[in-house]
């Protein structure tokens, strides 16, 4: 514990040790935030700490908006209205845990220095705005990746156990014998192998699969737990990971690399009958060629937990394509993700506070 009244760096700012560090929370809402538990996770501090409260949410039409389009102009009337408790957190606090934050954040949050995002993605953020701040934003990245890991295995099951089928047996009372698929025995090709794709492979090993994997990060001679086969993310790995899977899996972050990275050349690179699963990212894949593949009966299946445009409009193609297993962006589960959350925003806070790295730093 610092001597009270002495000056330090927190954060990149200089502030005496008494000045309290005021901690701000706009999501989850007030109910879902155990501030014991996560003041007891953040124990002792050389600045006492004042958390304020308060909810903030934007659609998800809005955020997608936010990813392209920067012109306050255009966003205030999308915006919900600020309230007057929402003004007073933007206003005081120095971190922020939040989903979401308005277009006006310069002159609504003046002593901001960091904020925890909640998601592992980012793109609402202005990362130019944020910059000219000197506001460090980081991701929950691997907050989801458990239940999310888990959406994929069952996911998968439901495809080659034919469960489809076999509820369509049952509504229309048939009694006709069906077998599916083994999923010993097959590969699994994942690609980015980061948090989920991490724990994705440690599902599939347990099922018996063949792992193969592409990592942004990769060097000759690197290893990772619960993968046979390790690649490199450039078209030499992600080819050979391609021709050999029975099952490829998007799990990398979208950039200016991995837009369109499946298209048509990788949709017929692919073998005969695979399955396609993107629990990623929609831009990843082009969305026109995976209906092609669909149509032609050369891609097994595909499973889709993002698009392209979310929500995705009723009149897309994606609705009526065969074999399409599609869902609104919903693999992750609430069970214990908050708890995950606030351990991640203890975490880094502590790391904040003692001016070290933090955890998933985006920009900063």
């Amino acid at each position: 514990m610092r001597e009270r009244g002495t000056m330090h760096q927190d954060g990149g700012m200089t502030t005496r040790a008494d000045t309290p560090l005021v901690v701000g929370f706009l999501y989850p809402p007030p109910p879902q935030v155990d501030v014991d538990r996560f003041l007891a996770r953040v124990g002792p501090t050389p600045r006492p700490i004042e958390v304020v409260r308060g909810f903030y949410f934007e659609d998800h039409g809005l955020r997608t908006t936010k990813a392209t389009e920067r012109d306050p102009s255009a966003l205030r009337p999308l915006e919900p209205e600020l309230t007057p408790e929402v003004a007073g957190v933007l206003a005081r606090s120095e971190v922020l845990l939040t989903l979401d934050v308005p277009c006006d954040l310069p002159s609504l949050a003046p002593k901001l220095r960091w904020i925890q995002a909640v998601g592992a993605g980012t793109n609402q953020f202005d990362m130019d705005a944020l910059g000219k701040m000197g506001v460090r934003l980081t991701s929950s990245a691997g907050v989801g990746a458990p239940p999310i890991a888990e959406f994929v295995i069952g996911r998968i099951l439901e495809v080659w156990k034919d469960i489809r089928a076999l509820e369509e047996l049952q509504r229309t009372r048939r009694w006709e014998f069906t077998q599916g698929r083994l999923l010993m025995g097959s590969t699994i090709g994942i690609v980015g192998l980061g948090a989920i794709g991490s724990e994705i492979a440690k599902r599939a090993r347990a099922f018996g699969m063949h792992v193969l994997a592409t990592r942004r990060s990769f060097r000759p001679g690197m290893t990772a737990d619960n993968v046979d086969e390790l690649f490199g993310p450039g078209p030499d790995g992600l080819g050979e990971l391609l021709r050999r899977c029975d099952v490829v899996v998007l799990s990398a972050p979208a950039t200016a690399e991995t837009t369109d990275l499946i298209g048509t050349p990788e949709l017929h690179a692919m073998k005969p009958g695979a399955v396609l699963v993107n629990v990623a990212r929609g831009p990843l894949v082009d969305e026109g060629a995976l209906i092609a593949a669909l149509h032609d009966g050369r891609l097994g299946a595909a499973i889709l937990d993002v698009t392209r445009t979310e929500p995705l409009p009723s009149d897309d193609p994606l609705w009526d394509a065969p074999r399409l297993y599609l869902s609104p962006h919903c693999s992750t589960s609430q069970d214990g993700y908050n708890d995950r959350l606030l351990d991640l925003y203890a975490d880094n806070l502590v790391k904040y506070l003692a001016n070290e790295p933090l955890k998933n730093l985006v920009t900063g």
